[in-house]
């Protein structure tokens, strides 16, 4: 049963042995899920058993669904709700009294900070929805795009949410949720776009950007949550533990992503181009190549 005393201000912002005894935010405790240790084990790792053995089995033997209607329903309310997330987070907070440098953690009760406590609980929910996405990919069989990448990153979105909604969510790392919200909007706008069909496709020459706005949003947020570290305003330092490791790990996937889509293309584009400016085509040189392979099994079968 969880604890309904009321630390200080004070006393919270220095004793982090507070949170590792795992007490809950006393301004949520009345909230559902909130402080069951089972809530993200259960759904987490539901969702890990659809991705991985459920799902799959299920579909072995049935062809991929058609859910581009129902994709194109849940992008578009995705795009509606975090830009409803979006408002909430940042005018409760940097637009009201927060400050950028820096900001502790009170547990305080005034209208602004119940309403970051109230919506960031349901911001939680929303993220839990998240999980649809890996779910419409295992039904249409894309399973090329269950990657380790994709999957940690909703993993670790709900399971330290959880943590996070549990013990207080207020404070430092709400620039977090304010620009996680954010970068959500164009994410599944970009994801309703694409959804449209191929006729769409010379529109969306933006998705490059995205990439990098999300990769720009991981070294903001391992740089930002350092700052209490190093500058005391009253926020523990067990949040910090826990969100710049998550931090880097988003980066290092979003870089490598990158990478290995990006850069690659732009070799075979400039290998494209070369040939291209010594007279050549790639069709040509598809048809020299399979020229060369004919003649060589001509060849073979002379010798024989």
């Amino acid at each position: 049963m969880a604890s309904d005393a009321v630390l200080t201000p004070v006393s919270v912002a220095r004793d982090d042995i507070y949170f590792l005894n795992l007490r809950i935010d006393p301004r949520v405790k009345d909230y559902m899920f909130v402080g069951n240790a089972w809530f993200p084990i259960i759904v987490c790792g539901s969702y890990l058993w659809f991705v991985y053995k459920g799902g799959p089995a299920f579909m072995q033997n049935r062809k991929p669904y058609d859910l581009r209607r129902v994709i194109q329903i849940h992008n578009l309310f995705m795009v509606v709700t975090n830009i409803f997330f979006f408002y909430k987070f940042i005018t409760n907070s940097y637009l009201a009294n927060y400050s950028l440098l820096c900001q502790g953690m009170t547990y305080a009760t005034d209208h602004n900070s119940m309403e970051i406590v109230h919506y960031g609980y349901w911001y939680l929910m929303l993220r839990i929805l998240d999980f649809l996405d890996t779910v419409f990919f295992v039904l249409r069989k894309k399973f090329d795009h269950v990657s380790f990448h994709h999957v940690s990153h909703h993993f670790c979105c709900v399971f330290s949410g959880h943590l996070w909604v549990t013990l207080g969510m207020d404070g430092h790392t709400l620039a977090g949720l304010c620009l996680n919200s954010c970068i959500h909007i164009f994410m599944y706008f970009y994801y309703f776009l694409a959804s449209l069909g191929p006729k769409i496709e010379k529109y969306l020459w933006w998705k490059k950007y995205l990439t990098k706005a999300q990769i720009y949003q991981h070294i903001f947020l391992v740089l930002h949550g350092l700052i209490p570290v190093f500058y005391d305003c009253g926020y523990p330092k067990f949040f910090i533990y826990l969100a710049v490791p998550q931090g880097l790990l988003g980066l290092v996937l979003f870089l490598n992503f990158y990478v290995a889509s990006y850069s690659r293309k732009r070799q075979h584009a400039n290998a494209t181009s070369a040939a291209k400016a010594n007279g050549h085509t790639e069709t040509e040189d598809c048809q020299r190549m399979e020229q060369r392979v004919m003649e060589k099994e001509i060849g073979l079968k002379k010798d024989r």
